[in-house]
């Protein structure tokens, strides 16, 4: 068990000023049977008068907010107490055989079809290509349980990718991380699973936050840590696990979920258009703070 709180912070500098601003937020951690967010806060400058908190199709908290007077630049400031209950499983706990979850999932009157319909199919920023069908299969057969695969799939981002910063960008396709195997957090969770989707295996993208470690004897730097991303795969057998394709690990309670959707586009930390502004620069700081734990 571990318990974190977490600032994260987004400035935007505007080029010309902006007359009006709508914005949607995914910032919020998810209550669930592993974690608890215990606080949350989200504040702006300038401030919105009409911040709301729903809840969208995949069951994740959103908050939407405009600002109605001109402004040069913006801050969005989120603040979290979360607390952890998740122990790392075994991934060799998806005992499951290929053959048997692709039956499951071609079985529309089994219990897991409505839960896991919309994370079997392809979107644009995890597309069906050939190539990434051929990185898929290379590790599923079909009396194979899905565990050892997917510990397979880990070890050759881990070995055969390059996490660069400086290789991509937000809209960089699937098919170039696939050719150059350079990227970050983000794409290697979009081509794990645009490849598991391949293979038939449901996949969701969850975006969130990992606990970073200082080098030994430096103190931990305020607004040095980063959102990060990774891929949670169903076993009919077993339910949902959450893999970290950029670290080669399973996740357990150094990784906090914030949301979860059919790739990135469903779960922006932070989005929205402007009336205005011209060109932008964006900042964003992210504190993730280790609490006693109990």
């Amino acid at each position: 068990m571990a318990r974190y709180q977490i600032q994260h912070r987004t400035i935007y500098d505007y080029q010309f000023p902006v007359s009006t601003s709508h914005h949607s937020a995914h910032l919020k951690p998810l209550n669930d049977a592993q974690q608890v967010c215990q606080h949350f806060s989200l504040k702006t400058e300038p401030s919105s008068s009409d911040l709301i908190e729903r809840i969208d199709f995949f069951e994740n908290t959103m908050h939407t907010f405009s600002i109605q007077e001109s402004h040069e630049s913006l801050v969005v400031d989120a603040r979290s107490l979360v607390e952890v209950m998740r122990s790392t499983p075994d991934m060799f706990a998806l005992k499951s055989t290929w053959a048997q979850v692709k039956a499951a999932h071609l079985d529309y009157s089994h219990p897991s079809h409505v839960d896991t319909k919309p994370f079997l199919y392809h979107t644009e920023a995890t597309p069906d290509l050939p190539e990434v069908e051929t990185f898929g299969k290379r590790f599923f057969e079909a009396q194979k349980p899905i565990g050892d695969s997917l510990a397979e799939m880990l070890e050759a981002f881990d070995t055969e990718f390059e996490f660069d910063s400086k290789a991509t960008d937000i809209n960089t396709p699937v098919s170039q991380i696939i050719r150059d195997k350079r990227g970050v957090c983000q794409d290697f969770a979009h081509l794990m699973i645009a490849a598991l989707r391949s293979c038939k295996v449901a996949a969701r993208y969850v975006s969130g936050y990992i606990l970073t470690h200082p080098p030994e004897g430096e103190e931990r730097l305020v607004g040095a840590d980063a959102s990060h991303a990774w891929v949670s795969v169903f076993d009919p057998a077993y339910g949902w696990m959450d893999l970290d394709p950029t670290n080669n690990i399973v996740c357990g309670d150094q990784h906090v979920r914030v949301a979860h959707g059919r790739d990135y586009s469903d779960v922006s930390m932070l989005g929205g258009a402007v009336t205005g502004g011209g060109n932008q620069v964006v900042s964003v700081q992210v504190t993730m703070q280790p609490m006693d734990s109990r």
